[in-house]
This record gives structure tokens, sequence and C-alpha cells, in this order.
């Protein structure tokens, strides 16, 4: 039972260790100079970004506070799309984003582990490609929701 708990507990750290590396990874990328709509939806992604992961670094329980966030994240979008006309399909636009976000995740998995190290990657699909957020569906995703948004 003992074993069961510092396994689940280094699972857990692992997931959080790979939160940390994608962050600081797309926050790299995100770095946007500028006054357009964009570069400040970017800075304000990047501040969001910045308050979870120093949040989470500083909780009791980083892993935790981590799969909880994604939820306040939620009830905020969910809250900020309520006060947005019907007529541009905000629900529509919230569940793009989301999946975009989810992509990216993946996507910045998959290019940290390929340039990480050498060794075969079999374990890398374990669980398939039919969710429809892999890189060319997630870009697929952020071209419709430039689209969507007019930029």
């Amino acid at each position: 039972m003992c074993g069961d708990l510092d396994e689940g507990d280094r699972f857990e750290g692992d997931l959080f260790q790979r939160f940390l590396v994608h962050a600081q990874v797309l926050l790299e990328r995100k770095a946007a100079a500028g006054d357009g709509l964009n570069a400040q939806l970017d800075r304000l992604f990047a501040d969001l970004l910045k308050r979870c992961e120093a949040d989470s670094q500083a909780a009791a329980d980083p892993y935790r506070l981590l799969a909880m966030q994604s939820l306040v994240m939620a009830r905020l979008a969910g809250f900020l799309a309520g006060h947005v006309a019907l007529q541009e399909d905000p629900l529509r636009k919230l569940m793009e984003a989301v999946m975009l976000g989810y992509g990216e995740a993946e996507t910045t998995r998959r290019e940290h582990h390929h340039h990480g190290d050498d060794h075969d990657h079999e374990h890398e699909h374990e669980h398939g490609h039919g969710h429809g957020h892999g890189q060319g569906q997630s870009e697929n995703h952020a071209h419709r929701h430039r689209d969507s948004h007019g930029h």
C-alpha cells in the first residue's frame, strides 16, 4: 500500500514537471510585443499561465492545485463567454479555444520528447490519434479560431 502511494505521488510529480516544462516552452513562444488585440491576448494568456505556475509551485500539493486551476479557468471562460452576444457563437469559440489549449499541450509534449533524447518513442502513441487534438488538428483549430475573431 505504501508503494502505491509512492508510485501515485511519483506519477503526479512527473505530470507536474511536464506542466512546468511545457509552460516554459509556451511562455517563451508567447512573448508578444505591440498593442494590437492579438498581442494583448497573448500577454493575458502568458500572465494567467505564469500565475498558475507560480501558485501551484508554492502550494503544498502542486499537482492537485494544477488540476483544479483548469476548472477555475473554465469557469472564468464560461462567465466571460456568457457576456458575449449569442450571434457570435461564444460556446463554440470557447470549445475551440479549449481544444486548442489541449492540442498545444500534446504538441509541446511531442516536441520536447523528440528533442530531449534519441531512443525509441513507440510508447508515445499509447492513446491513439482519434481525439482530434493532434498537431494538425490544433493548427486547424488555431486557424479557424483566428478567422472567427477576424485576425
